[in-house]
């Protein structure tokens, strides 16, 4: 373990940022820290780099603690979202700018810059300055400026929030291909769910101050801890159903006219109670005659389509199955023309959603929805 922050707390006047916070970073991982403005990620990491002292508790670097000291005493770096290059210097003295001082300063900075400018395939751009250069490139020389004086850790403050969707794309395959070649051990703030499920090996969802739950992406997009989770990451359709009788080795939820049979996974739920179920809306399908069967438990219920929306190479279906509120189903469309296949609106369908694919929470859930 490379980090542990050990019952971290920070408050700004009467206002709690960070609220007993304790965690550990392996070494080597690619961690993110997710959630909404405001939930206490962005003051953590500033802790972490030094840029704010924490009202209580404690950080360890590599066995070391370094609560009490200042940023350019820790061996680790940052990454802004403006990227805080140097306007007046080139590309290249951006990059080596760090290497003249401290410890990083050293007698072969120039090949240190131009392996940097390799690894980042801007060699041809070494002498022009940040104004000459696209976004993107402008990042990946932030970036080569972080990594040359070879921190422990690198911290990435929102690193992609400023470019476009395309671009943000390509730059989390690169950015995340750069930490796999190096090894070092990096540590992001985003509130992009998307963006922290493609680059990072695990995730922590905040929420006020809070850890509310730590995994792996799989772990949190399939087994969310409650429906602050399941909402925030990923889409998802969160509804209170109501628990019927039992049958065999599955309990019964009763949304609307629809009735899902659910795997128990160790816990029995009282008949009558109301519990919040959560259902990924890629995870339904819509019965057709050609369609292939589904491993596992099917449940089959029925709904009227009411809205029909078309995102490219997918389509959202609305249904209402009689709820509070309508269900939502992500159809990807494999095809040219397949969209004319989708039922429209005003449709009966029948629709099958296996038994596993329905996350069902607590009893007193309901009183948590987001």
């Amino acid at each position: 373990m490379i980090i542990e922050l050990r019952n971290l707390s920070k408050s700004f006047k009467d206002v709690v940022a960070v609220d007993d916070v304790s965690l550990g970073v392996e070494r080597g991982e690619f961690l993110t820290m997710l959630g909404p403005s405001g939930c206490g990620k962005t003051t953590t990491l500033r802790m972490v780099g030094g840029f704010e002292h924490p009202d209580r508790g404690s950080i360890i670097l590599d066995g070391e603690d370094i609560t009490d000291k200042p940023p350019y005493e820790r061996p680790l770096n940052v990454m802004f979202q403006d990227f805080a290059l140097f306007p007046h210097m080139t590309v290249s003295a951006n990059i080596g700018y760090g290497l003249r001082f401290g410890k990083s300063r050293t007698r072969n900075a120039d090949k240190v810059v131009r392996d940097a400018l390799a690894m980042i395939h801007l060699e041809d751009k070494a002498n022009q300055k940040p104004h000459q250069l696209s976004i993107g490139q402008r990042q990946r020389v932030a970036l080569a400026r972080a990594l040359v004086r070879q921190p422990k850790v690198l911290l990435l403050d929102e690193p992609l929030s400023a470019l476009d969707a395309k671009l943000r794309d390509s730059m989390q395959i690169e950015l995340k291909h750069l930490q796999r070649e190096t090894g070092l051990t990096f540590v992001m703030v985003t509130h992009d769910q998307s963006e922290a499920m493609v680059m990072s090996d695990r995730i922590i969802v905040m929420k006020a101050g809070r850890i509310v739950q730590i995994g792996t992406p799989d772990d949190l997009y399939d087994k969310p801890i409650n429906p602050y989770v399941a909402d925030f990451f990923g889409a998802s359709n969160l509804v209170v159903g109501t628990v019927d009788e039992p049958e065999a080795e599955f309990d019964v939820i009763r949304y609307g006219e629809a009735r899902f049979q659910v795997n128990r996974n160790g816990v029995q739920h009282r008949p009558g109670n109301q519990v919040t179920i959560a259902i990924r809306p890629e995870r339904i399908r819509v019965l057709t005659a050609n369609m292939p069967p589904i491993a596992g438990h099917q449940n089959e219920f029925n709904g009227t389509v009411t809205e029909q929306l078309f995102h490219g190479n997918a389509a959202h279906l609305v249904v209402d199955v009689g709820g509070d509120k309508p269900i939502t189903i992500h159809q990807l469309l494999h095809s040219a023309g397949s969209r004319r296949e989708l039922p429209e609106a005003g449709s009966n369908i029948t629709m099958v959603l296996e038994s596993t694919a329905i996350v069902v929470f607590p009893d007193d859930s309901t009183k948590t929805l987001p």
